[in-house]
């Protein structure tokens, strides 16, 4: 079963300029929980994320509004390290330069791009860093250098990145985006792994195919706001069709949904 609550979000909105990014949204996630964020692309997804980690600064002046993290309203970058790891393909691009897997782990400690002599790196972080990466199947990745693995091996070293300061909750922005069917199938893999470990997940995406069989709970995002939030029973076609402005189809196979646009 769920636990505390993790982030606490009431009618929360956000504005940048002329934009609405967010309407209103209510919502809360627990510890344990495996779920889905799910929208299509403009929908809001990314600035629902950005407002977690405090990147974005939520409307105020609402009376009865707030985002809470661990039941606090206030909270530093530290607070966010804890509470959530996160994994995102901008990231993936901050972290190119010269390095091995090794040391880009070790990073994630720190919130920095790569360590550096001023930073005391001892042999327990070692130990967990190689711990992180086993826990994504990557041990083997450890020693190479960072900018010659593929899309799909750099995904799951952010992944152990995320993974150093034992988070509650692992959010992973888009993680299939980029990915060919190799990728797909090992990031997937290690998604699956950290799920039934009993980590708990936060994935955010587009497409229902990211969806792993271990996610329990749907949360559909839509013009900046929440459109459906509860169980698998609300990934159907008259959901998705709404939810992406168009006639969708859907079928599960082999445990997986497949979504399309039909023709009109």
């Amino acid at each position: 079963m769920p636990g505390e609550p993790i982030i606490e979000m009431r009618k929360v909105s956000v504005s940048k300029g002329s934009a609405t990014l967010l309407r209103n949204v209510d919502l809360t996630i627990r510890e344990g929980e495996r779920l889905v964020i799910l929208g299509p692309n403009g929908s809001g997804k990314s600035s629902l994320i950005k407002t977690m980690m405090g990147e974005h600064r939520h409307d105020t002046s609402v009376d009865g509004s707030y985002v809470k993290l661990r039941g606090s309203d206030l909270w530093n970058l530290f607070d966010v390290r804890k509470a959530f790891g996160l994994v995102s393909a901008d990231l993936q691009v901050d972290l190119s330069r010269d390095m091995d897997c090794l040391e880009a782990v070790l990073s994630g400690f720190f919130g920095s791009v790569g360590t550096n002599r001023s930073q005391d790196i001892g042999p327990e972080m070692e130990e967990l860093a190689r711990h992180a990466l086993a826990a994504v199947g990557s041990t083997h990745l450890a020693a190479r250098r960072y900018y010659t693995l593929s899309t799909g091996e750099a995904r799951r070293v952010l992944m152990a990145r995320a993974l150093v300061n034992s988070p509650e909750a692992l959010i992973l922005d888009e993680p299939m985006n980029s990915l060919d069917l190799t990728g797909k199938r090992l990031v997937r893999s290690a998604i699956r792994t950290l799920a039934k470990e009993g980590r708990s997940l936060v994935l955010v995406t587009h497409d229902p195919a990211d969806i792993v069989p271990e996610i329990d709970r749907v949360i559909m995002i839509k013009d900046g706001g929440v459109f459906r939030d509860g169980g698998l029973q609300l990934l159907n076609e008259e959901n998705l069709s709404i939810l992406y402005d168009g006639p969708i189809g859907l079928r599960q196979v082999e445990g997986r949904y497949v979504a399309w646009p039909r023709d009109i």
